[in-house]
């Protein structure tokens, strides 16, 4: 007879499998457009042209404009 601690961690591993495959939709979804703007976002951040924050007040005051 098998392990229980055996079964339970296939179990979960199936259970986890299943749900990141569901969850993340195919790229032919998205827009190219949309792609190409969040690419260049992200790397003008990595270049560091992002807009900076004195603290979380000034954030949120930007999201209320």
């Amino acid at each position: 007879m098998r392990n229980i601690h055996t079964l339970i961690h296939k179990f979960n591993s199936r259970k986890i499998a299943r749900s990141k495959k569901a969850s993340c939709p195919p790229k032919k979804c998205f827009n190219p457009e949309f792609i190409k703007e969040v690419e260049q976002s992200i790397q003008d951040v990595k270049d560091g042209k992002g807009t900076k924050y004195d603290s979380l007040e000034d954030l949120f005051a930007s999201y209320e404009k």
